[in-house]
Parts: structure tokens; sequence; C-alpha cells
């Protein structure tokens, strides 16, 4: 490969490119102090600079100048109202948690201000931390924002010369995400007579919530980039790209018979082994995909995945030619398959040219509060004890106000690394905290353990300068993937910042107790400051998943009277309902890493994650091939089915949020609906028998669903 290309490919990597801008930000602070001999300002403007880059938030050029000046006016009113308060300590307490419960509902408004909010309160604790030292008022507000602000200019200049690579880069992580999910779904087509799917599809659940999660972050960046979801045409091709993918997500994601039964029909053909080889090969494709959209090239669709399809349809047609009568049902699931996955090759082989498939409304659902009523109105409603950020906001305000607390009261000198370590180590839910505090503790004393050797290997400024540095990069190389390694990072770069003013050794025991302290709080704070066990409010996370996929299948039922049509609702129901079982997907993870006395109803939990996932892969299914039934007589059944299991989904619903003591489940037997649908077995309607057969198999889970929600809900009440 050419260095050129070697060099590209390096530089389309997210985390090399983002570490070459803090390395290339941090010399610029680090070379003009160490020039002229002004070690005492290092530390303020490093911390400034590390503050602005966690707060900043991808936008376009414009909404990162407002997003900018408005960080550095909140920076300000933070690191200011400490200096003011620093000899009150009554005041500066009770400033601390009004202002800690302030910036963290800020957060309500969206993941902008709830990043801007968070910069802000840890620019306030880095004041804290040399507010003992600061000659006047001015001084160290001034060093902070200065910081701050010399990040944003580079930033701002790396945003003027690659304006698009955080869009290239999230959207090649869609495809890459893509990849692992159609590699799973591969995993699925096993010619065995004791296919066991259950495992199958619990790992599909978790790789279906990480793709969402993806599409998630890519459809962020895009909005950011419009005006109220309108994307300009620098952005479309994108956009269209994006909506591509998310057509592709839902094909993915559909399930059109039960496996373990086409495994079973088709253990002695290779049929089975075909169908795996095709999903690994648009798999492959979609890696390539990845590629092509990191470096900015356009993408050639392989041969591979086309012939592969290829000797998928003769091995299809042979089985038809010797079709077996036992197997006749089974072979008509494998021909829908069949023409979803060639859907899916088309739209593969469309990526270099996404406006083929433009839809008919290309705007994106914008959920930004973008006036003050509206900003207002999204924090009163989080003004409850049912509010996880309301709950977080307390927790965080009466551990911080604590930690202060102690420190006063024992005379800490740089007892304000205890406010930091809870700052960072205070999650909203349980297992996120405990994820932090082990990784935060196993990091501090990594950092502590190699850095004091360090100190004495390289005694000299300009060594210890160069460490500071790459100690900065490496913290924000690994603050997403790796935060152990990060804190490690982060604990070496501390210790030659106070190096600088000849303190290096003197900050190692304090670092570490007040790390431990920190992590105490932290923990303390989400065990017994509104505890909010994932068992506890399991039920109402699957209740919303069942409400999604209800109200999912109900744009899906439509548009098989009116036609195809990719509406701004429609793709607006289908990410919810993907949304909130992904949402469910983490929610039971999140319980399994909380104490054991607090776990509850694990295997049936798992079970109606399982059955939760079948039932948005079988209206996938439905979604993936709407088109129009023109047929009166076909289409008043369909209804007919969709309205039974509408109201046995709104029941199974009601029975999980408790609000269902005299439901009627026995509806469906009064409407007999099982003979009826039994009759689409032999209609020659291809699209019809589908539909049909998708509304069979959720039909099929309704009795085992209501079970679970009864033996659910009796759990919540007893637990």
């Amino acid at each position: 490969m050419p260095l050129s290309n070697q060099i590209r490919q390096y530089w389309a990597n997210k985390t090399i490119n983002y570490s070459v801008l803090i390395l290339v930000t941090l010399l610029g602070v680090v070379i003009p102090a160490w020039y002229y001999q002004l070690n005492s300002l290092i530390i303020p403007l490093i911390l400034g600079v590390i503050a602005a880059a966690l707060a900043e938030n991808d936008n376009s050029f414009t909404g990162r100048l407002k997003s900018s000046l408005l960080t550095l006016c909140c920076f300000a009113f933070a690191a200011f109202s400490i200096e003011i308060l620093f000899n009150h300590p009554i005041l500066f307490a009770l400033g601390l948690t009004l202002s800690t419960f302030t910036f963290i509902m800020l957060g309500a408004i969206g993941p902008r201000y709830a990043s801007i909010a968070f910069g802000s309160l840890l620019i306030a604790v880095y004041a804290m931390l040399g507010a003992h030292n600061s000659t006047n008022i001015w001084f160290q507000p001034l060093l902070l924002i200065s910081g701050a602000a010399w990040y944003y200019f580079m930033s701002m200049i790396w945003h003027i010369v690659w304006p698009m690579q955080h869009v290239q880069q999230n959207l090649a992580n869609v495809f890459l995400q893509l990849a692992h999910y159609l590699e799973s779904k591969s995993n699925l087509f096993h010619p065995v007579s004791n296919l066991i799917p259950q495992p199958h599809r619990i790992a599909e659940a978790k790789l279906n919530a990480t793709t969402v999660t993806a599409l998630n972050q890519c459809k962020s960046t895009l909005l950011a980039r419009s005006k109220r979801g309108r994307v300009d045409s620098r952005n479309s091709r994108y956009m269209n790209t994006y909506f591509l993918a998310q057509d592709i997500h839902e094909r993915v994601s559909s399930s059109h018979y039960r496996y373990q039964e086409l495994a079973q029909d088709f253990q002695r053909s290779d049929v089975m082994f075909r169908f795996k080889h095709v999903l690994e090969s648009q798999a492959r494709a979609c890696r390539n995909i990845a590629q092509s959209i990191r470096l900015g090239r356009p993408y050639e669709h392989p041969q591979e995945s086309i012939t592969a399809l290829d000797e998928l349809q003769a091995s299809l047609n042979h089985l038809k030619e010797n079709e077996q009568p036992k197997s006749r049902v089974s072979l008509a699931q494998l021909g829908y398959l069949f023409n979803n996955l060639t859907t899916v090759e088309k739209q593969l082989n469309h990526v270099s040219s996404p406006e083929v498939n433009q839809l008919e409304e290309s705007d994106l659902f914008d959920t930004d509060a973008h006036t003050l009523k509206t900003m207002w109105l999204r924090i009163k409603s989080n003004f409850n004890k049912d509010s996880l950020l309301f709950k977080h906001a307390v927790r965080l305000s009466i551990a911080l106000t604590l930690g202060y607390t102690i420190l006063q009261f024992f005379e800490l000198e740089r007892g304000y690394w205890i406010l930091l370590t809870t700052l960072f180590v205070c999650q909203p839910n349980y297992s996120a905290t405990k994820q932090k505090l082990t990784a935060r503790v196993i990091g501090t004393v990594s950092g502590l353990l190699i850095g004091a050797p360090l100190l004495m290997l390289f005694p000299s400024q300009e060594s210890q300068l160069v460490l500071i540095i790459l100690s900065g990069v490496m913290f924000f190389a690994f603050r997403m993937n790796n935060y152990s390694f990060a804190t490690g990072f982060i604990t070496l770069l501390v210790l030659f910042c106070f190096n600088q003013l000849g303190e290096g050794y003197a900050v190692l025991l304090p670092r570490l107790t007040d790390t431990l302290i920190g992590c105490s709080l932290a923990v303390a704070a989400v065990m017994f400051i509104f505890p909010d066990w994932q068992s506890k409010r399991l039920h109402k996370v699957m209740a919303s998943a069942v409400k999604a996929n209800n109200q999912y299948l109900g744009q899906v039922i439509a548009q098989y009277r009116i036609g195809k049509k990719d509406t701004l609702n429609y793709r607006v129901a289908r990410r919810s309902a993907h949304d909130n079982d992904a949402n469910l997907t983490y929610a039971i993870n999140a319980m399994l890493a909380e104490p054991g006395k607090y776990q509850t109803a694990i295997d049936e939990s798992f079970r109606f994650l399982t059955l939760n996932h079948a039932l948005l892969s079988y209206v996938s299914a439905l979604g993936a091939h709407r088109t129009r039934i023109n047929d009166l007589e076909i289409h008043q059944l369909i209804l007919d089915t969709y309205n039974v299991v509408h109201k046995h989904l709104n029941m199974i619903q009601q029975q999980l949020n408790n609000q269902c003591d005299s439901c009627d489940i026995t509806l469906v037997d009064e409407l007999d609906l099982t003979r009826r649908l039994n009759e689409w077995r032999e209609d020659d309607e291809n699209s019809a028998r589908m539909v049909l057969q998708q509304l069979h198999l959720v039909y099929r889970m309704i009795p085992e669903l209501h079970s679970l929600a009864s033996k659910l809900a009796v759990r919540t009440k007893t637990s």
C-alpha cells in the first residue's frame, strides 16, 4: 500500500485524529509557558483545556461558535464563584449544592447542555484545586478560561479544515455495527435439529442495542448540521446514506419464521449454509463501506456477495423443483428471506449513489429544544422523584457537599480531589457507577505506581513537560474505550504538573486517599440517596418496549393499505421501537451488575427480552416487505388480526404497569382467529401470505407474553 494511502487511513481513524488535535493544543500551552519560565501557569491552562475538551459537542461551525461562547460564560461563572466564596465555607457549601443541582438539571434540555453542565462543574472543582495559590480573584479563573478558549479556537480550526470528518466517522461506525449484526444473524442458520434460538436472540438484542446507539449518534451529528431537521445540500448525500442504513437495519433485524423449524426442515440441505454465506458476505461488504466512508472514497460493491446470492437462488430453485409437501410452508419462508436479502444487496450496491432511494420526507426528527419556553418546560417536567435526572442531581449535590464537609473538617490541603473523583465516578445508576469506580481505582493506583519512579527517571523540567503532553494525549485517546487507562494517564499528568511546582512526591498519598474517599461517597450516594435499582423499574422499561412495538406495528399495517412510504412518523415509530428494545437490553445488563439481593426474576427477564426482540424482528419483517394489498377480504383479515394483537399488547403493557387486574385475555378465542389465520397457508398471493404469517407468529407469542407479564408484575409488587 502506498505511503499516502497509509497516512490517509491513519488520519481517518477517529482516535488518532482527535489525539493530534489534543497534542497540538497542549503544545500551544506548554511550549510558551516553558519558554518564558512560567511554570505556575501550566496547571490551570492545561486544566482549562481538559475541561473544554470534555464539555465539547459536535456541531456545525455556527453551532460550535455559539456553544463555545455559552460554555466559556458558564466556565467564567463557575470559576469566579469559587474565588468569591472560597474563604466563606458555609456560603461555599450552599453555593456548591445549589450550583451542582442547577447544572445537572440543565441536562434536561439536551445532551449539549448536559456536557456544558458537566464541564462547568469540572472547571469549578479545578478552580478549587488552585484557589489557595491564587494571588487575586482574576488570576486563576482567567487562566482556566484562557486554556478552554485556546482549545475551542484550535477545535474551530480543525472543523474548518475537516468539516465533515465527524459525520464520516459516525456514519462509518453505523455500517461497522451493521456488519457485526449481520454476522450475529448468520449464526442462526445452522441446519441442526436441536437449534436453541434464545442465546442467539439475546446476543442479537445486545448487538441491536449497539447498532441503535450508532444510528442515534449519527443522527445527532446530522441534526447538529441541520436547521430544524432539514439538512442542507452539502450534507444531503450523507443523510441519504444514513436513511439507507436505517432501511438496511430494518431488514437485517427482521425475522421471517421460527429458525429452529427452518433448521429442522432443511438439515439435510445446503441451503441454510448458503444463507449463512450470503449474510457473512454482506457483513464484509458493510465493513468495506465503512472504510470507504471513513476515507471519503466511492464504494465499489464486490462481486463476491452477488455471486453468493446467485448461488443461493440456484439452490432454492433446486429445492422448489423437488419440493416435498411437508416443506412447502418452510420453503415459502426461505423465499421471503431471499427476497429480503436481495433487497439488502441492492441497497449495499447503491451506497455510492444513495440519492436513488431518496425518501418522500427527508427531514430528521428534531428533538432539540429551540426556545426558552421549551427549555424551561423540559426542566420543569423533570422536577419530580420519578425523574432519573432529578435523582442524579440530588445525589451528586449531596455527595459533593459531603466531600467538601470532609475536607473542611479534616483540613485536607488537597482534599478537592475528593470532589473531583466523586464528580467523575457518581453516575445516574449503580452499575455505571460501579464500572467507573473500578476503573478509577485501578487507574489511579497504576498511575501512582508508575509515576513515582518516572519522577526519578526523568528529573529535568523538559522531559517532564514532554511526559505531561503525552499523558494528556493518551488520556483523551483512551477516555471512551478504556477508562482505567485514561485515569492512569491523567494521574501521571497530575504528578508531573505538580512536580513543576516542586510538589510531585507530596501529592502521591493525598491523590490515592482522596480517590478512595471520593469513590466511597459516589457509591454511597447511588445506594442510599434515591436508590434506583433496575429490578424496581424493569417492568416499566418492558412496558415501554411493548408499547413502542405496538405503535410500530400500527404504522406498518397502515402502509399495507396505502403502499410503502418512509414518512417521518413511520421512521420515528421504527426508531422508538428499536430504542426501547435497546433500553431493555441495557436495563437487564445493568441489573446483573447490582448486588444480588436487588436482582429479581432474572430468567423471566431474559425470556421477556428474547420475546420482545423476536416481536420486534417479526414487525421489522412486515416493515421490510411493505406493499399495497388490494384484496379487501384479505385486508379485512389483516385488520381483524392486527386489532386483536393490538388489544393484547395493550393488555400486556397494562399488566406490566400493574393496571390490568380485570383484563380479559380470552378475546382471541372468541374471534376464532386461529382458524381464520390458518386459511392463508393455501393462498397464492405471496405478499398477503407473508403478512398473515408474520401476524400469526406475533399472535403465537401472546400467551407467553401474558404469562411473563403477570409473573413480573407480581415480583414487582412483592420486591
